[in-house]
């Protein structure tokens, strides 16, 4: 446990200084930032109970992720201010947020990239305000085998591997969440042979696919597959 030892002095009446009493406070919030790509880390403690500001210990980033390790579980959540002095946006499965918490819940990614990080602040007053930025592809055989994969670039191009399982799917639907700026995204899978998956839903036959909130495709060239790869283009 670290401590920040604060030292209280009195004068005696003589003008002398009497010997100092040390106090200690918990030092009960920890904020760490990384970005294992670059091996580059910070830790920034904070006593807690009250609003504080400080700059990342030891550098500013870039950094790709942010974890708060509270000492005690109060519910305190802290911020992080870019270069321009304002907040940055983090993702957590499920929730997009400007603040962070800890709930035992692991790190927060930020969005759209690495950020050089300026200041950090955790207050106790700050609370969650989760937006429905939301972009999932689940793929499915219909079955029990189901796979999930959340995308945080908010509708810019991203390219990611089905989380927990490659398949074979026959099924695949997209969730486009209400605060997600471009409604009309569009996604596509590749298959391990590295083509793209023909789909069906209604009339619709596209190699791309849309949410619209009308439901899953189906696979309709090859019926069932395989999938590599997942891609979300604006450009689609």
């Amino acid at each position: 446990m670290q401590y920040l030892i604060v030292f209280l002095s009195a004068m005696a009446a003589t003008g002398s200084l009497a010997a100092p009493q040390a106090v200690e406070v918990t030092n009960a919030i920890d904020v760490r930032l990384q970005n294992q790509a670059l091996e580059l880390g910070s830790g920034t403690s904070f006593v807690g109970g009250v609003r504080e500001e400080l700059p990342p210990v030891g550098s500013s980033g870039p950094f790709e992720t942010v974890e708060l390790n509270l000492e005690v579980q109060d519910g305190t959540r802290c911020q992080i201010l870019n270069a321009d002095n304002v907040p940055v946006l983090v993702f957590r499965n499920p929730n997009f947020d400007f603040t962070f918490a800890d709930a035992n819940g692991g790190p927060w990614t930020l969005v759209n990239g690495p950020r050089e990080v300026e200041t950090i602040i955790c207050d106790p007053d700050f609370v969650g305000n989760p937006l429905d930025l939301n972009i999932a592809v689940t793929l499915s055989d219909g079955d029990d085998l189901i796979s999930e994969t959340q995308f945080i670039k908010l509708g810019n191009f991203e390219e990611l591997s089905p989380v927990g399982s490659f398949g074979p799917f026959n099924t695949v639907n997209l969730t486009i969440g209400a605060a997600v700026p471009n409604q009309d995204l569009r996604c596509q899978i590749i298959d391990d042979e590295g083509h793209a998956i023909e789909l069906v839903r209604g009339d619709n036959e596209a190699f791309t696919f849309a949410d619209a909130g009308a439901g899953e495709w189906t696979f309709l060239d090859p019926t069932s597959s395989l999938v590599e790869k997942i891609i979300c283009d604006p450009l689609f």
